[in-house]
């Protein structure tokens, strides 16, 4: 336990120093990393509960660390267009004026009611989540929904690759400064969540989106991604599918009504849960990890 106290330590303190050098150290890293410290240090006294927050935490420290990849990766090929050439050709929508994308047809036909429900959902699909899976955890006390979480940080990791590999902006870039060179130093923007901003009078959205570290990361989707992966284990653990299926499609409609993402980035973001998801059932589906009674051996696994 000291051993791995100190390790956490000495980490937390590298984590810190690097930004120190690099941006600066803020309130939100000193918090991340004092809980981060903590979480591990009572994984012994604790360890269910600490098992469970403990991919959210690596979670937050990858994103972080993938902001500093994201300079370093873009000197190279900016795939602007394509995935808007891909939606037009599989999902585009005939006007008057042409052909175009479902993200740019709901820009003109928006309602106040769906700007709060797809404003309220993408707020929340990271909570949704956690909730969702520590009901499965320990309300339902399922030894085997240990790996929900670490099944979001594995999706996650492979979603930060994906898109450091295939850098391709959202819809809302594309309306912006078009199909031309990438403009590497646009900020984020929010788009249609700014309508959520205004009818709600706090700027979350806008005060939010220009600050992402990865403009260029639309696809796959983590949105659609995560509440997908939520439904996959809803079915197999039976408890709470009309939930995570009404919330997954909430979640997938505000994705390309608040014209952050095409259909296309949804459909791989579900592709990659579904991966993610067959990995931890193989997991799963071995005997030790079946038994009900077997929570240590498959928290050591998990974790």
């Amino acid at each position: 336990m000291f051993l791995r106290t100190a390790v956490a330590v000495v980490a937390a303190g590298a984590f810190l120093g690097v930004h120190a050098a690099v941006d600066g150290i803020t309130v939100s890293r000193v918090i991340f990393v004092c809980v981060g410290v903590f979480t591990i240090a009572m994984l012994e006294r604790w360890r269910p509960v600490a098992s469970f927050l403990l991919p959210a935490i690596l979670l937050v420290a990858a994103y972080d660390i993938h902001g500093f990849f994201v300079p370093r990766f873009f000197p190279r090929t900016v795939y602007v267009g394509e995935l808007r050439d891909w939606e037009l050709a599989w999902f585009g929508i005939a006007t008057p004026a042409g052909e175009i994308t479902p993200a740019a047809w709901f820009q003109t036909h928006t309602l106040p009611l769906l700007d709060l429900l797809c404003g309220l959902a993408y707020l929340g699909f990271y909570p949704i989540f956690l909730l969702l899976a520590a009901w499965w955890r320990f309300g339902r006390r399922r030894a085997d929904a240990q790996l929900v979480t670490w099944a979001m940080l594995w999706l996650h990791l492979a979603g930060y690759v994906a898109h450091l590999a295939f850098p391709a902006p959202a819809p809302w870039y594309v309306d912006h400064y078009g199909v031309g060179p990438a403009v590497l130093t646009a900020p984020g923007e929010a788009s249609g969540a700014a309508r959520f901003d205004e009818l709600v009078g706090i700027p979350w959205f806008s005060n939010s989106y220009p600050n992402a570290v990865n403009i260029f990361g639309a696809c796959p989707s983590l949105h659609v991604g995560l509440t997908f992966l939520a439904v996959l284990f809803a079915f197999r653990f039976r408890s709470l599918r009309v939930v995570a299926v009404t919330y997954w499609a909430l979640v997938t409609l505000a994705s390309v009504y608040l014209n952050h993402h095409y259909i296309v980035d949804g459909l791989t973001g579900m592709v990659f849960a579904a991966g993610v998801y067959s990995l931890v059932a193989m997991k799963l589906n071995r005997p030790a990890d079946r038994l009900p009674g077997n929570t240590d051996q498959v928290l050591e696994k998990a974790g």
